[in-house]
């Protein structure tokens, strides 16, 4: 106990000796965990708003006038009838012409044209939304089996899938270059511990050379190099955190205004994942710090 004890006070007392160093490892510790929670709320958005997409996704497929009610019942059941079939809305001529006045209430033309037919020219309509989007494909083949064909006039998928690969292809080029900015500051703030962790070495390598001569094991003198390893790490986790919940606490609201309103899961997802990230980061940064000190007072140990 009393050995643990001294190399416990021994670590703090030689991050004190260090004190700006060690706080310029601690910042740019923090810089490189900020890029990592940057790239994980980046992901939780845009799958948010990939998902936010897909919700508008839906296929519009149109009959003649005057195909019959059973039919169109027929019909709509087939397509509830398939797994990737989400619900699927029978909507009636009557519903489909209030639908269209509706839409096109500032185009007088358009109105006034309607008003002189007698009779209403559109006919029932099927709205599908499926599962997932690459399901609409199949369901659009599905609708146009033969015994359906003959009275189905027309079919409009509203194709958001343009703007969701877009969006994609955003995510995967965040996620690269953010990966490679995570390398750039682990690797700066490695060598800043490891720069730090030597000059604390080099001044007090009159002190190890005597712990030598008296005895001491090589686990001893690296031991308090090691945890002034770990006490950064702690710290440019604790500051990451406080960080993170600032952005997200003033930042969060700014960017719902993109969501219409809505929550953009930002939040959520930190409230229910927070313990498994703090630890999973202070768990990477703590153990690297610490190797890169046992290898680093390794090198005088031996001289």
């Amino acid at each position: 106990m009393i050995t643990a004890w001294r190399i416990f006070a021994a670590s703090w007392k030689h991050f004190a000796r260090n004190l700006w160093i060690g706080l310029a490892t601690v910042f740019v510790f923090t810089v490189a965990l900020l890029s990592v929670n940057v790239l994980i709320g980046t992901n939780v958005m845009l799958e948010r708003v990939v998902a936010f997409f897909e919700e508008k996704i839906d296929v519009t497929v149109t009959f003649e006038s005057g195909t019959p009610e059973a039919l169109l019942t027929q019909a709509r059941f087939y397509v509830q009838s398939f797994p990737q079939t989400a619900s699927v809305q029978l909507v009636s001529p009557q519903e489909a012409l209030d639908a269209f006045k509706e839409r096109n209430k500032n185009n007088p033309k358009i109105l006034e044209a309607l008003s002189e037919l007698s009779t209403n020219p559109l006919g029932a309509q099927l709205v599908i939304k499926a599962k997932e989007t690459e399901d609409y494909p199949f369901l659009l083949a599905a609708v146009r089996n033969p015994q359906f064909q003959p009275f189905i006039r027309s079919s409009s998928y509203d194709d958001h899938r343009t703007a969701i690969t877009s969006i994609e292809d955003a995510a995967k080029s965040v996620r690269l270059f953010g990966s490679g900015l995570v390398a750039v500051f682990s690797l700066f703030g490695l060598l800043a511990a490891f720069n730090a962790i030597r000059v604390a070495i080099y001044t007090q390598r009159e002190e190890i050379a005597i712990m030598r001569l008296v005895g001491a094991s090589s686990a001893y003198i690296r031991g308090p190099f090691v945890l002034e390893g770990v006490w950064l790490a702690t710290l440019a986790c604790l500051f990451t955190a406080a960080a993170v919940w600032a952005a997200i606490y003033f930042g969060e609201p700014r960017l719902q205004q993109f969501f219409s309103g809505s929550d953009t899961g930002i939040s959520d997802f930190y409230v229910q994942n927070w313990l498994t990230l703090f630890f999973s980061q202070f768990a990477v940064m703590a153990g690297l710090s610490a190797l890169v000190s046992w290898i680093a007072v390794g090198r005088y140990i031996r001289r």
